[in-house]
């Protein structure tokens, strides 16, 4: 419906004319002021299958629990969560905020010869609205690559600077990137959205999904399926520990360092063990001297792919063999310290560490917490015009993110703290709302928002107008 500030579907509000489901229930356009239109049935749009058919290779539908067999998330701790949704999803909550969850797979994907040489596919609900998802193919086994990948990685961004733009807020959609020839060929449904004039380098590499809920708001991601061409062969089992430095500062190779280590249990029954840690770059150093100390011994890291950069903010991911004397049963309980180092280090920083020992990992995922409550509006408020004795004052209310909307009663505007203006709109879902006021000279202009259920903690946002 032309100027929908949203929909109301089966008691449910949304504001993309796109909402995860399944039968038909009945739909009402709801406007900027929280009117409803005559009901109308929603249109089901048929599940696409044949898709998987194009991938001979690696497939995984998340029904297994025991993720970390099969990928390595990267991600803050605590703030990226993965849990196991109904009918074999992974559900990554995201409650910090502000994150970005990095999936890489341990099966590399491989390149045929001609034609088509490879394709990934990704069902997720990553790239609705304010959201982002990311593919990115690169040789070695790197656990994240930050804002700049590599030369020979090829990177696929899906947000909201892509079209189409009807994506809505945690519905599911096919994304595959299809490598040929002459470029890589975007697809979002079966339908090409982009074209990248690139051709890989490489004939392996691995597969990065990197997902982004919308910024400032508690994350939910869910993905569905991934697959790729070319990825049967094995890989070798191995079980996480995460360790965490000292310091998360990467230290200079004769600076002090803090007596804080790690224990030293995931090692005494271990016939091996690898280091793997990735560092976000300050405005220098040389990641050909990284080394991890790790009590007496100082493990040597290498980079995980090549031709890295050390630009600011870069990323790299390093491995590196622990000595055999920090394995078996003798020695002492802890490391101390464990800490890394860098000539010119420049304010690197460590963003994760951990431990692979050889063995079949036990983690598996809890059950997913529930679909995440109703959410209030966005609201924003300007001053876009002033005349001698009047503004304009205009005000938006934007849940565009939202897997569904907490309705509101509507918005009051204060000038001087005396009440100047209401704005019913019950049950309304958001929109824009332009108000011509009188006023000349300073004030302080107040937009406090309503939400209908009186227990919600309200927004407000505060204007001062300032006088000729």
């Amino acid at each position: 419906m032309d100027g929908a500030a949203g929909y109301e579907v089966a008691g449910k509000l949304v504001v993309a004319p796109e909402i995860a489901g399944s039968g038909r229930p009945e739909v009402r356009a709801v406007d900027a002021f929280g009117q409803r239109s005559s009901p109308v049935r929603a249109e089901e749009r048929p599940s696409d299958y044949g898709w998987r058919r194009t991938i001979d290779g690696w497939l995984d539908d998340f029904d297994d629990t025991f993720l970390e067999r099969r990928y390595h998330l990267s991600g803050r701790r605590g703030c990226v969560n993965p849990s196991s949704g109904s009918g074999g999803r992974l559900v990554l909550d995201m409650p910090c905020g502000n994150d970005t969850a990095v999936l890489r797979a341990r099966t590399p994907m491989q390149l045929n010869e001609s034609g088509e040489l490879g394709r990934v596919a990704v069902v997720t609900d990553a790239a609705g609205p304010r959201g982002r998802l990311v593919l990115d193919l690169v040789p070695g086994t790197p656990d994240r690559l930050g804002p700049i990948p590599p030369p020979d990685a090829i990177r696929v961004v899906v947000d909201d600077s892509v079209a189409p733009g009807t994506r809505g807020a945690g519905v599911l959609h096919r994304f595959e990137a299809v490598l040929t020839d002459n470029d890589v060929r975007v697809m979002q449904d079966g339908a090409q959205i982009a074209a990248l004039p690139v051709v890989p380098k490489w004939r392996e590499a691995s597969v990065l999904i990197s997902v982004t809920p919308p910024a400032s708001y508690p994350g939910r991601v869910e993905i569905d399926a991934v697959g790729f061409t070319g990825g049967r062969q094995p890989v070798t089992d191995v079980i996480e520990t995460p360790v965490v430095a000292g310091t998360l500062r990467v230290l200079e190779p004769d600076e002090e360092a803090p007596s804080i280590g790690i224990a030293r249990a995931p090692l005494r029954a271990a016939p091996s063990a690898r280091l793997r840690t990735t560092v976000r770059f300050g405005d220098g150093g040389d990641p050909n001297g990284l080394v991890a100390e790790l009590g007496p011994a100082k493990v040597p890291l290498r980079p995980e792919v090549s031709g890295w950069s050390t630009a600011e903010d870069s990323e790299l991911t390093l491995v590196g063999d622990l000595p055999a004397e920090l394995l078996g049963e003798a020695g002492t309980h802890a490391l101390t310290p464990f800490v890394l180092r860098m000539p010119g280090a420049s304010q690197a920083q460590v963003l994760e560490s951990y431990l692979e020992i050889p063995g079949q990992s036990p983690a598996k995922l809890e059950n997913a917490p529930a679909e995440p409550p109703p959410v209030l509006p966005v609201m924003t408020a300007e001053f876009t015009a002033k005349g001698p004795n009047d503004v304009t004052l205009v005000v938006t209310l934007d849940a565009a993110h939202a897997r569904s909307v907490a309705p509101i009663a509507g918005f009051e505007v204060y000038v001087d703290s005396s009440l100047a203006a209401t704005v019913p709109m019950p049950g309304g879902v958001g929109g824009r709302h332009e108000l011509l006021i009188e006023l000349k000279g300073s004030h302080n202009v107040e937009v406090r928002l309503r939400p209908e259920d009186p227990g919600r903690q309200t927004d407000s946002v505060l204007l001062e107008l300032s006088g000729s």
